[in-house]
This record gives C-alpha cells, sequence and structure tokens, in this order.
C-alpha cells in the first residue's frame, strides 16, 4: 500500500491519498478527484512519513494561549459574562471575583458600572454570603 500527497483539481489544496483507491473525496471542497490524472507531490509506503511531509508543507500553528489579547476592556468582558450568566449564585461569584481582579478593591460605585439598578442588593447579597468582605469603609474585595 503506498500514500502520496496530491493538490485537489478544484480547490488547489494539498491532501494525503490512499494509493490503492481509485478515487477520493476532497475534505476542504468535497470534490471527488480520480486518483491517476493527479500530479504527485509526494510519495512513501509509510503513512505516518506522508503526513509529516504534508505537515511540513502546511505547518499547523497552535495560537499561544496564555497570551492575553490586547485591546479588550475587561470590565466590559466581565459585563457580557455577568449579563450572560443564568445561574444567580455563579453570577455574584464571578462579579466579586472579576472586580476584585481588575480594581484589587472595589465600591459600590464600582459594582454600580457592572448593574446599575441593583448594585446595592448585590453588595448586601455578597456580602451575607460571605462571597466579599469590606477591607475598609467602603472597599470590598473576595
Amino acid at each position: 500500500m503506498t500514500y502520496a500527497v496530491v493538490s485537489c483539481r478544484k480547490c488547489k489544496r494539498q491532501r494525503m491519498i490512499d494509493r490503492s483507491a481509485e478515487s477520493s473525496k476532497c475534505p476542504y471542497c468535497g470534490n471527488t478527484d480520480e486518483h491517476k490524472g493527479l500530479r504527485i507531490i509526494f510519495e512513501d509506503k509509510d503513512q505516518k512519513a506522508v503526513r509529516d511531509a504534508l505537515a511540513q508543507m502546511h505547518p499547523f500553528d497552535i495560537p499561544d494561549k496564555k497570551k492575553p489579547a490586547e485591546g479588550i476592556d475587561p470590565l466590559s468582558t466581565l459585563i457580557y459574562r455577568y449579563e450572560k450568566c443564568r445561574d444567580p449564585k455563579e453570577r455574584l461569584e464571578m462579579v466579586a471575583a472579576g472586580l476584585t481582579e481588575i480594581y484589587g478593591t472595589f465600591t459600590l460605585e464600582d459594582l454600580e458600572k457592572v448593574d446599575e439598578k441593583n448594585a446595592e442588593r448585590l453588595l448586601k447579597t455578597m456580602t451575607e454570603l460571605c462571597l466579599v468582605y469590606e477591607v475598609r469603609y467602603g472597599r470590598y474585595r473576595t
């Protein structure tokens, strides 16, 4: 059994084929190509060698997940997550942790930026559930 790297006739992208089959379907565009007329770019009996050759032609770069996205406002992200969260307790925990992460210690005014109408009630509930504590008058943290 022999494997090869070929280009699709329709979309021109490289892919691997099994040479013992008469035709195959392109995974990118869905076009079915007859193998006998395709130009062979690389061929080997070892499937791993052919996969490695294809990977070298088109390396797959994995984005660095640890690098923070640039230009994103953490407060607007917290507000978006707060609005989409449906579990009340998880919502309170998320806001408390998020504001502490952003500001270190936060105030009622900072909480009003997240939920203007319910800020006082949220703060009261967070203190009752021991999610936040007052480090000094009017300043809270998780």
